[in-house]
């Protein structure tokens, strides 16, 4: 029978926030002697490291204490946890109720004004730049990481062949124009960016601004948050938006980057439990939109072949991103 790693049951137990009489039973319950548990945390007294871990765990243990009362606020509201959705919102109300406060919101009329609403298709889409050259995701079925890996998933395609095949409109989540490829495509669809129109809520002299995204029924962007806040609009089809708040860290399974381990589950919306975030849901159809606050988990299936933009020009400082690393990110 093989021994138990002492350092290993030693930091596990620090973790989680053992004192000296509980590591001692965790060793002694994974069979290791009392008189060598005993010595073992001996030992763990003269360690820096384990002191540094210990005041790190009890740092954690507040944090949590922290998130723990948001979520009670957040529950305890008016309405409880809701989605709200603010039609034509004014934008004073917008950033002092909504952006200000990391609060997500379905927004209605902001794009009303839009030429896309009525132009965008298809075949505008073919006529107005079918020749370019764009990137997109490609392939993305073969991978289950397609997001984490998203360079490995890059091609350059024209733009009326990807249009062609859109055409079939079959379910698919192999090919999807994201954000992602915004540094090629904002140029090549330069043309698309005439059928747009300023929002409100936005920063107006941004006047070209904002992210295409054109895929069909089945895309689907896995569990994550973003760095910063985001603005989904939608112009054609309709998208699942799934959110999850940032205090419930705990529950996201975050383990790479930004990414959440429930990838592609369907999460259910409700109040969860102790395993399960809780999830706000709901659908966006053409001319709507959803406010994302950056560091709210979301995931975004579409349910029909989908043209979307994304902005990030508001009207505040929104660089979040630039202190990410130095918070010792996963």
């Amino acid at each position: 029978m093989s021994q138990p790693d002492k350092r290993t049951l030693l930091a596990e137990g620090l973790a989680a926030g053992d004192d000296d009489t509980a590591l001692h039973a965790r060793l002694v319950g994974a069979g290791v002697s009392a008189a060598a548990a005993k010595y073992e945390i001996d030992r763990l007294g003269k360690d820096p490291m384990a002191a540094m871990l210990r005041r790190q765990t009890a740092r954690m243990v507040k944090q949590g204490w922290l998130l723990a009362n948001h979520e009670r606020l957040a529950c305890e509201a008016e309405g409880g946890f809701a989605l709200d959705t603010l039609d034509r919102p004014d934008a004073g109300h917008f950033y002092r109720h909504y952006y200000e406060v990391n609060r997500p919101a379905k927004l209605t009329g902001i794009i009303d004004h839009w030429p896309a609403l009525t132009r965008w298709s298809l075949d505008h889409f073919a006529g107005v730049a079918g020749g370019a050259v764009v990137e997109a995701q490609v392939e993305r079925e073969r991978s289950p990481d397609y997001e984490l890996a998203k360079d490995e998933h890059r091609r350059l395609v024209r733009f009326g062949e990807l249009i062609d095949w859109l055409r079939k409109d079959e379910a698919s989540n192999d090919v999807y124009l994201t954000a992602y490829n915004s540094g090629t495509n904002a140029a090549a669809l330069g043309p698309l960016w005439d059928d747009l129109g300023p929002i409100d809520l936005l920063d107006g002299a941004r006047t070209r601004d904002g992210f295409f995204w054109l895929g069909p029924k089945g895309t689907l962007t896995p569990w994550h948050h973003d760095l910063t806040n985001n603005l989904l609009v939608q112009v054609i089809g309709r998208k699942r938006v799934r959110m999850a708040p940032p205090w419930a860290f705990d529950r996201m399974k975050n383990r790479r980057h930004c990414f959440s381990d429930w990838a592609n589950d369907a999460l259910p919306a409700g109040p969860g439990d102790a395993d399960t975030p809780p999830i706000l849901e709901a659908i966006i159809g053409p001319g709507e939109a959803i406010f994302l606050p950056v560091g709210w988990w979301h995931q975004v299936e579409a349910l029909d072949l989908s043209a979307s933009m994304s902005f990030t020009s508001f009207r505040r400082s929104n660089a979040h991103v630039e202190d990410y690393a130095s918070y010792g990110a996963l």
